[in-house]
């Protein structure tokens, strides 16, 4: 028998840290999924120290038109967002 396991499967290896939208704590998630949708609640700074690029959605469940999609190693300040996904560059 053999198993095979679906790229999807990858990690994004690294942190992605925002700013919740109603605590105003830091949320770090760790290795997030690549290529499933997170619902989070941000507002404020994001920094992206993953390998994947990260895209982020004004709905839940990764709906509407993406916000924009934040680089590798990259930070921005005053985003509101209430879902992402991240896929390998």
């Amino acid at each position: 028998m053999t198993v095979a396991v679906p790229t999807s499967a990858q990690a994004a290896t690294g942190t992605f840290q925002y700013v919740h939208a109603y605590t105003k704590l830091s949320v770090t998630l760790t290795n997030p999924a690549d290529g499933a949708c997170i619902q989070v609640t941000a507002n404020g700074t994001v920094t992206n120290n993953t390998g994947s690029n990260v895209t982020l959605y004004p709905s839940p469940a990764c709906q509407g038109e993406p916000l924009g999609t934040l680089a590798p190693k990259a930070t921005a300040s005053g985003l509101s967002f209430a879902s992402v996904i991240f896929t390998a560059p």
